[in-house]
């Protein structure tokens, strides 16, 4: 794997999210997503699906922005709940002083989990951190500097953003490293039960 071809998927999956984000959404090219008591408008082409690990029940749920197959490498974010948060068997806790990470060994190189590359944050801090709406709610907002790197070599491969929306009330955390184009908007304009 190569940088090139890293930034090449790269560039190929933002370019492909961006386009199917629509500027005005008419109830044709809508779809609702609902989760805990919170409902966005998402374009209609993103597609979602529960996560089944270890007994969670519907308490995760990836939402893909684009039409890939290879679901470990689809552009796209997740939302979790409660369960994911407080973590347990086979998973970590969710601590806000460092990146949602719920494996408790080394996770795949988001843009190619093949075998030899791996992901890590090198930084102990957010390179971003405040406070963003999510509907009428304020959740605490952070970015995540991530990279991921040879096995073999040590040496860094390519670079991502993670950003995470963390709602402690209402027991959401939304994880988007994939920097989805008009994802900020779309959670700024999220419905509440």
């Amino acid at each position: 794997m190569t940088t090139t071809l890293i930034k090449s998927a790269v560039a190929a999956a933002t370019m492909a999210a961006l386009l199917s984000v629509p500027t005005v959404a008419s109830a044709e090219q809508a779809k609702k997503i609902s989760f805990r008591g919170m409902q966005v408008s998402a374009p209609a082409k993103w597609t979602t699906e529960y996560v089944e690990w270890n007994d969670i029940g519907k308490d995760w749920r990836q939402v893909y922005t684009t039409g890939c197959v290879d679901k470990p490498t689809c552009p796209g974010f997740d939302i979790v709940g409660p369960k994911v948060i407080k973590g347990g068997q086979d998973m970590e806790s969710y601590k806000t002083r460092r990146p949602f990470a719920p494996g408790t060994g080394v996770s795949g190189c988001r843009f190619g989990p093949e075998n030899g590359y791996g992901e890590r944050f090198p930084d102990d801090k957010p390179a971003v951190s405040g406070y963003r709406q999510v509907g009428r709610h304020k959740a605490q907002y952070r970015e995540w500097a991530g990279e991921c790197y040879s096995f073999k070599t040590d040496k860094r491969s390519a670079t991502f953003t993670q950003r995470e929306w963390y709602l402690p009330k209402e027991g959401i955390l939304i994880v988007d490293g994939w920097n989805t184009p008009g994802l900020a908007k779309i959670l700024e304009r999220a419905t509440w039960k």
